[in-house]
């Protein structure tokens, strides 16, 4: 009869265990979880890292500690703007204007911050070796595995898609972008095989 007592106190501690791990693995992962302000498909991340232990989780795993409030906003987003995950093995098409008189970057890496394995070393672009067109100055950057004229960005080695986009500038520390403002991510089409 112990023996079954130790056995149940085990399977209960270990199962315990993997729930905790599970739930907080979850939680550093979700962006939404702590309310965080969203502009269209973009999340803002504020730089809360020592006040909330999961925006410091969060920031360790992503491989940043995020823009201080006087820098600037750093906004993310892993879905396009028909509210769908974005898959590494999909293409995509980051279209629309920036922020004016801004200096930005948008990078692209998985969930874990891993960045994608493509010769040309391009992990993605900034305010200054964009193209940009029109009197609004709007950007026309493509991502995925096939290349595509233009900027663009290889997605190759990516298990996941996420997309960081930060915008230096104290005022726009103090007052985030309108979504006028900012880009929108579009799908192109998936690898066959990949899921839609």
């Amino acid at each position: 009869m112990p023996v079954f007592a130790t056995l149940r106190l085990i399977l209960v501690t270990l199962g315990g265990v993997l729930l905790g791990l599970g739930s907080a693995w979850w939680a550093v992962g979700n962006v939404h979880l702590d309310g965080a302000q969203t502009i269209g498909q973009w999340s803002v991340l504020e730089d809360n890292a020592k006040a909330n232990p999961y925006e410091a989780a969060r920031a360790a795993r992503r491989g940043g500690g995020g823009l201080g409030p006087s820098e600037g906003v750093e906004l993310i987003t892993e879905v396009s703007a028909d509210n769908k995950p974005l898959q590494a093995s999909c293409a995509y098409l980051v279209s629309g204007p920036m922020p004016q008189g801004v200096l930005w970057t948008l990078t692209v890496s998985d969930r874990d911050g891993h960045l994608p394995s493509n010769p040309a070393r391009r992990f993605g672009f900034t305010s200054l070796d964009a193209m940009a067109f029109g009197a609004a100055r709007q950007v026309r950057i493509s991502l995925g595995r096939e290349v595509r004229p233009g900027d663009f960005v290889a997605t190759t080695g990516l298990s996941s898609l996420r997309l960081t986009l930060r915008l230096y500038s104290p005022t726009l520390a103090a007052r985030a972008p309108g979504r006028d403002q900012l880009p929108s991510v579009t799908p192109l089409g998936c690898d066959q095989g990949a899921a839609s």
